[in-house]
C-alpha cells in the first residue's frame, strides 16, 4: 500500500481540498482516510492529476514508432513517461503495408515497462495527396476493400485510424472500422462537409491536429461553396479536435478561438511528437525504409527544409498543460485537455481520473502546472 498525502487532487474536472490517494497493486484504493502502514509520497499540497494520455505520438529520443525493434519503442516509451505521459498510442506513418506491418507487430511484441501502450494510431496510408503534410504522397491510398486487409488482420491492437473523409469508400471504411472498435479521426484531407456528414454519421469523432492538413471552404462541380473540416470540426458537437498547443503549429490566438467554439470538452491534447523530440537542434529524419524524409530541428520546432512546412511536433504535452495555464486557462480545463479528454475518445474507463478502481497513474504539479514527479503503476518513476 502507498499513500500520497497532503495531495489537491483533480477528480471529474474539479481539483479538490487536501486529501489522501492510497493506491496498491497499481490501482486506486481509496481516498481521504490515511490507510494504516505502507509507503507515504508527500504531495506538499500540490496538485495530483491523473497521468497525461497522448494519443497521436511518432516518437522521441530520437526513435521512431516505424523502426522495427525493441529499442525504438522502449526509447518512445521512456520518453513519454519522462513528460509526464503514462499511457500512448504509437503512431504509424504513410508507408508501405510491408513497413507498416513491421511497425504493428515490434509494437505488439513489446510489454512496456515505461508509458502504457494503449493502441496503434495509424496515420495513413488512408490520406488525400492534396493534404499529405509529411506523409509521401505516392504511398497515398483508398481505404477500398482491396487496401484494407491489414486493418482487420489486426484490428485488436489498432485504437484508431486518420481517415481523409473524400476519399472513395471513406464513410463505409468508418463504419466497419469502428464495428471493430477502432476509433476514426477526420484529417489530411480535401473533404467537403457532405463527405464529412458521412463519416461523423457512421461514428468518426474527432478531427487531427486541428488547423493543420484540415480542409477549409471550396467548391466542387458548381457554385455552392461547402464547408471543410477545420469548420466542421468548430461547429459539430459530435467531433473532438485533437490540438498542437505549441503556440507553433496552433498560435496561441488560433487556439483561444477553437477554445471558445469548443471548449475544453471538445478539445484533446496531442503532442503529435516526432522521434527528435527531447533531441538537440539539427538535421534529422522522419520515418524509416522507403519512406525516410530529411527534417531539421530549429527554434524549437521542427519542419521539412524541402517542402518549407512544419513536419511535427516536438512539443510534450505537459508543456503544453503548462504554456495554456500561463496563457489564463484554468488548471481544471488545462488537465481535462489531458486526461479525461483522451480517455474519452478511446473508451478508456480505468484512466483519466483520480477514483478508486482506477489505475494509479499521477503527475504531481507545481504552482504553474509544471510537473515535479510522475507516478505509474503506483511506483514513483525514477528514469
Amino acid at each position: 500500500m502507498t499513500t500520497i498525502i497532503n495531495a489537491r487532487p483533480y477528480i471529474g474536472g474539479q481539483i479538490h481540498e487536501p486529501t489522501n490517494i492510497s493506491f496498491e497493486n497499481g490501482v486506486i484504493t481509496a481516498l481521504g482516510k490515511m490507510q494504516n502502514g505502507g509507503d507515504i509520497i508527500d504531495a506538499n499540497y500540490n496538485i495530483v492529476a491523473p497521468g497525461y494520455i497522448d494519443i497521436h505520438t511518432h516518437g522521441g529520443f530520437g526513435k521512431d514508432c516505424m523502426e522495427p525493434s525493441v529499442e525504438a519503442i522502449e526509447t518512445i516509451a521512456r520518453y513519454h513517461l519522462s513528460t509526464g505521459i503514462t499511457s500512448f498510442c504509437p503512431t504509424t506513418m504513410t508507408a508501405s503495408f510491408k513497413d507498416i506491418e513491421k511497425a504493428i507487430l515490434n509494437i505488439n511484441n513489446y510489454k512496456s515497462k515505461y508509458a502504457k501502450i494503449i493502441g496503434i494510431h495509424l496515420e495513413g496510408p488512408y490520406l488525400s495527396a492534396a493534404a499529405a503534410g509529411a506523409h509521401p504522397k505516392e504511398l497515398l491510398l483508398d481505404p477500398i476493400d482491396a487496401n484494407t486487409s491489414l486493418i482487420w488482420k489486426y484490428a485488436d491492437s489498432i485504437s484508431r485510424i486518420t481517415l481523409a473523409p473524400n476519399l472513395k469508400n471513406a464513410a463505409q471504411f468508418t463504419e466497419k472500422a469502428v464495428k471493430h472498435n477502432i476509433q476514426i479521426s477526420l484529417g489530411h484531407d480535401n473533404s467537403i462537409d457532405d463527405e464529412i456528414n458521412a463519416c461523423v454519421e457512421k461514428g468518426a469523432s474527432t478531427v487531427t491536429h486541428m488547423y493543420n492538413c484540415t480542409s477549409r471552404p471550396s467548391r466542387r462541380d458548381n457554385p455552392k461553396k461547402h464547408l471543410g473540416l477545420t469548420e466542421m470540426g468548430l461547429i459539430k458537437d459530435e467531433l473532438i479536435c485533437e490540438v498542437i498547443a505549441d503556440n507553433r503549429h496552433v498560435p496561441n490566438d488560433l487556439f483561444n478561438m477553437i477554445y471558445k467554439l469548443k471548449g475544453a470538452d471538445k478539445i484533446c491534447l496531442v503532442s503529435d511528437s516526432l522521434s527528435v523530440a527531447g533531441q538537440k537542434e539539427g538535421l534529422y529524419y522522419l520515418g524509416s525504409g522507403e519512406s525516410q524524409q530529411e527534417i531539421l530541428i530549429e527554434d524549437g520546432v521542427a519542419v521539412l527544409p524541402k517542402a518549407n512546412t512544419y513536419a511535427g511536433s516536438i512539443t510534450p504535452i505537459s508543456k503544453m498543460v503548462a504554456l495554456l495555464f500561463a496563457q489564463g486557462y484554468s488548471a481544471e480545463e488545462c488537465i481535462q485537455m489531458a486526461t479525461q479528454v483522451p480517455a474519452k475518445v478511446l473508451g478508456l474507463k480505468d484512466r483519466g481520473d483520480i477514483l478508486p478502481g482506477l489505475a494509479a497513474d499521477f503527475n504531481i504539479l507545481d504552482e504553474n502546472l509544471n510537473v515535479v514527479k510522475t507516478i505509474i503503476n503506483g511506483e514513483l518513476v525514477t528514469l
